[in-house]
């Protein structure tokens, strides 16, 4: 089987980085593209729209969710731009929502072959509360998923 494109969700965490790691290594193997994708978590009944909050160092009022949109963007395309000087095609997208929601829409409505995440290794009470998008997104992708545990998590339980 030939990967062509590879989605690797990226919320700016270690095990984030070791997946996208682990990506690169299997997009060098199958001249794949490589598509990062953030998804900028909502909280329910937040109003994300029409709460606003002061950018950083400005006055200028501005949306949670603008702000956490455009924050992720730049610092994904940064990222991007790394990868691409060392040969890597990549393309960027940043959703908002349910994070497991959106990476299943995404790999479901777009050219995905694989789908490369890492895992945050919770376990116990920390796994129960915020549960495990890995686990869940293993459960319904319409593609499969490569899981990648860091090298630092603790072992499963």
């Amino acid at each position: 089987m030939v990967w062509k494109v590879i989605l690797v969700p990226y919320d700016f965490s270690e095990s984030a980085e070791h997946a996208t790691k682990i990506a690169c290594l299997e997009a060098k193997v199958h001249g794949a593209r490589l598509v990062l994708l953030h998804i900028v978590e909502l909280l329910p009944h937040f109003g994300h729209e029409t709460t606003l909050m002061a950018r950083p160092g400005t006055s200028t009022p501005v949306s949670v969710l603008r702000y956490y949109t455009e924050t992720a963007e730049t610092e994904l395309r940064e990222r991007a731009a790394r990868l691409e000087a060392d040969g890597f095609a990549v393309e960027v997208v940043v959703r908002s929502g349910v994070p497991v929601e959106e990476i299943r829409g995404y790999a479901a409505d777009h050219p995905v072959d694989v789908i490369v995440m890492g895992t945050h290794g919770r376990t116990g009470l920390r796994r129960l509360i915020a549960g495990s998008v890995a686990e869940r997104l293993v459960r319904i992708s319409p593609v499969p998923v490569l899981t990648i545990r860091h090298p630092d998590s603790p072992p499963p339980t």
